[in-house]
């Protein structure tokens, strides 16, 4: 309903205009149209940044699959995935040059994705969003302005389909291991009267998962209007998501709450270090948020409600709704414009089982004899409900070797985050509390808690300039002006209690209104002569701190904006056998955020300033078509990644502050691995397309220190995909099957993970006074998945 009311004011605004548009059915020009609607967010022809492009074909392929967008961007440069659950399905990460996801700019048709508090995607959200695709730009590095939060490490566009001419039905179907499966459809009516196309498509998928408690369900609705004329396109799609997805943020823990299995912990020796230690002791799967464990016996059981039956696990349950309606209008052959005019809804929550917790946690402040906080099991809920509205709008002018792009784009949100308790297992507090009186120790849904409430607000206001002039057949210069404004605001209480002098805990409160202005030029040229072409920028880019960065700042000093200078200088080479190309850059950071190795209680990578830092690297690409049948690919990210004065503030329980500062010159940026490498070999014979992808990824350390121990070894993983498309003759135009074997050779690795270390000399910790433990997220064994797709 809110998307329909959005579309009917919305069309009845522009019908005018539309009427006036001569009626004639051009596909070419229906695609030049839908291009011109993302071309203020994609890097122009030959612009002097670091690119890659996701072809449609790739897109098609691997929407059959289920998995979340991230794992197919991560075989171009420089890029790495991974999912919460071992399976790449429901909650998924990326980093581009080693920078996470709040800090990669992603639009769908130029309109801002990321969520504005913690400035992420959540690609949960975004199930077989690959489906939908006509094709994705990677700009690694700042890149050319963009709509929403600033690109610290890459940014990413996404562009939808053009509306289909002819009339088609595609249904597709996939089944694999750990009951992963993936079943979908996409349609189109094709052009009706001459001018109009409705275009829909309906996917869903759910896996078992491969870490325990990590079962779950998502899916993805579009539906599409398009008003089509000579030189003018309206269209309007509502792009919605759904997911109920069990969770293991805290990934494979090695220990419980209270202690760690960590090899050398109080001078055990448990030979545990890395996460095919945990699988060869039995706890591969292992995930504290569904099950408990003993530290001595390595014995798993599940969480129990005081009726004795199972928590059935931790879940994350949330809906999004995208309704994005947008004009392109081919003014002449010389000039277009657009404008997209967008409102997205959100509302979701998570429900956890909170084992043995002290009940001050939870701001209560009861004691025992001993003056200790009684303990409880809780089951906690949080949640947030969010609204978007905003709009873009572009200009273009090309002409006389001139290619002008301006763009304005305004972006208003409103948040409320909420927590409730809905359990509470010790009966002597919920009999101290009367406020806990309506909750029932047996079931969940008798009533709840409010612990916390907060709202936010967040303007963004943005405005840019590029421009690109040819000079003769060989030489093009860029530049590009951005200005950008935000205004951040939340005020409530926080989840967080503090003790007060009289023993009383009362939540952290919030209090933030912050303004930042930022002006981010660029500048570049390009050469181009034959099949070589050379390029090098500089482009500055700022960014404000996220909503984390406040409320989870701990020891670290009260969050500052972030900047960054990038110099970037390439070369490609594109000849008919071979195509070859490396690109170096150097980015200079000022107050980077970098995370901790910490985590938030709800997984969340936790960051802090740092005053200077760099990103310093080569990114190599490299094909060669061997013959008809066999083309060999490859690409490289070989970087540097320091701080040149890191001071680590770390919890020391020996110490009567609590805290000790331990400073590090030039050491590394926690999950920067220097090596990430991919390797394809693909193989096409007589229709049949077989393609071999390796992947080496070195060494991340898990914070800032450049410990080993408190690190993820180098790893390799190996997968092949087969694809046979049969074309036929008739209502059924083609079939097509394929099959995923991943981690071939059965790696058993961890592909991200985070760390909690304190110094405890006295405990007898021989691992540079730590006493440490390590969350690994892994990768499942080798799994299997079959295709099909049907096309009418």
């Amino acid at each position: 309903m809110r998307g329909f009311l959005f579309a009917t004011a919305a069309l009845a605004a522009i019908t005018p205009q539309a009427l006036n548009a001569q009626s004639q059915s051009d596909t070419t020009k229906a695609e030049i149209l839908n291009e011109a609607i993302v071309k203020g967010v994609r890097a122009q022809k030959n612009a002097p940044y670091a690119v890659a492009n996701v072809s449609r074909k790739a897109l098609q392929n691997f929407s059959g699959t289920g998995r979340e967008l991230p794992f197919l961007l991560s075989t171009t440069p420089g890029v790495l995935s991974w999912s919460e659950n071992g399976v790449g399905i429901g909650t998924t990460y990326m980093r581009i040059r080693g920078a996470g996801d709040s800090r990669i700019n992603v639009t769908l048709d130029g309109v801002p994705l990321n969520s504005p508090e913690d400035q992420c995607v959540f690609w949960a959200n975004m199930n077989s969003y690959s489906a939908l695709l006509d094709g994705v730009q990677i700009q690694r590095g700042v890149g050319s302005s963009t709509n929403g939060d600033g690109a610290f490490g890459g940014s990413v566009a996404l562009r939808t389909k053009a509306p289909s001419y002819d009339p088609f039905v595609e249904l597709n179907a996939s089944y694999g291991s750990y009951n992963t499966y993936n079943t979908g459809f996409s349609m189109s009516t094709g052009l009706l009267g001459n001018h109009f196309v409705a275009d829909a498509a309906f996917h869903t998928t759910g896996t078992d998962g491969y870490v325990h408690g990590t079962a779950g369900k998502s899916g993805s609705w579009y539906a599409g209007l398009g008003w089509i004329g000579r030189d003018f396109i309206i269209r309007y799609r509502n792009i919605g998501n759904y997911e109920h997805t069990g969770q293991a943020w805290s990934g494979v823990t090695a220990g419980t709450n209270d202690l760690s299995i960590m090899d050398g912990t109080y001078g055990k020796k448990t030979g545990i270090k890395t996460y095919a230690d945990m699988y060869r002791v039995g706890l591969g799967r292992f995930n504290s948020l569904y099950e408990s464990m003993d530290p001595e016996t390595y014995k798993t059981t599940r969480y129990t409600m005081n009726d004795g039956s199972y928590w059935p696990k931790t879940t994350d349950n949330f809906w999004q709704d995208h309704n994005i309606l947008s004009v392109a209008w081919d003014i002449n052959e010389n000039l277009k414009t657009t404008l997209s005019l967008h409102y997205t809804y959100g509302y979701g929550y998570y429900d956890e089982f909170r084992s043995d917790n002290k009940v001050s946690k939870f701001g209560f402040d009861l004691v025992n004899e001993k003056g200790k906080p009684f303990r409880s099991d809780f089951v906690r809920q949080k949640g947030l409900s969010q609204n978007a509205v905003g709009a873009v709008y572009n200009i273009s002018y090309n002409n006389n070797g001139w290619d002008v792009i301006g763009g304005l784009s305004a972006q208003m949100f409103w948040g409320n985050h909420f927590g409730y308790l809905t359990y509470v297992s010790n009966p002597d507090v919920v009999k101290h509390y009367p406020a806990l009186a309506g909750l029932n120790d047996t079931a969940l849904d008798n009533g709840r808690y409010t612990y916390y409430d907060s709202d936010a607000r967040k303007d963004d206001y943005s405005g840019f300039v590029k421009a690109s002039k040819q000079f003769g057949e060989h030489f093009t210069v860029f530049a590009d002006l951005q200005y950008r404004r935000v205004n951040y605001t939340t005020d409530g209480i926080n989840d967080k209690f503090v003790k007060q002098e009289d023993g009383t805990y009362k939540n952290q409160r919030l209090d933030i209104d912050e303004i930042y202005n930022f002006f981010n030029p660029k500048f570049g040229f390009s050469y181009k002569t034959g099949n070589h072409r050379a390029y090098a920028s500089v482009a500055m880019s700022n960014r404000e701190p996220e909503r984390n960065n406040f409320t989870d700042n701990y020891n670290y000093p009260y969050p500052k904006a972030e900047h960054v200078n990038d110099y970037e200088l390439g070369y490609q080479y594109s000849g008919s056998v071979f195509r070859a190309g490396a690109n170096f850059y150097f980015m200079d950071y000022a107050n980077q955020f970098v995370q901790t190795g910490m985590q938030s209680e709800i997984g969340e990578n936790l960051t802090t300033n740092i005053k200077d830092s760099y990103r310093a690297g080569v990114e190599l690409v490299a094909g060669v078509d061997v013959a008809k049948w066999l083309t060999l690919e490859a690409n490289a990210a070989i970087s540097s990644n320091k701080i040149k004065d890191f001071d680590e503030v770390v919890e020391d329980w020996d110490a009567e502050s609590g805290f000790t500062t331990i400073h590090y010159d030039n050491s590394t940026l926690a999950f920067s691995p220097s090596a990430i490498v991919n390797g394809f070999a693909i193989f096409k014979v007589k229709g049949v397309q077989a393609t071999w992808h390796t992947a080496f990824v070195s060494r991340q350390y898990l914070d800032n220190t450049q410990n080993k121990d408190r690190s993820l070894p180098a790893y390799s993983l190996s997968s092949v995909s087969f694809n046979y498309p049969i074309k036929l003759r008739g209502f059924l135009r083609q079939i097509t099957v394929g099959l995923d074997v991943n981690n071939i050779f059965n790696a058993h690795v961890a592909t991200s993970g985070w760390v909690y270390s304190a110094i405890y000399a006295s405990g007898g910790h021989p691992n540079d006074n730590r006493y440490y433990q390590i969350g690994f997220i892994p990768m499942a064994g080798t799994t299997v998945l079959g295709r099909l797709t049907l096309s009418f």
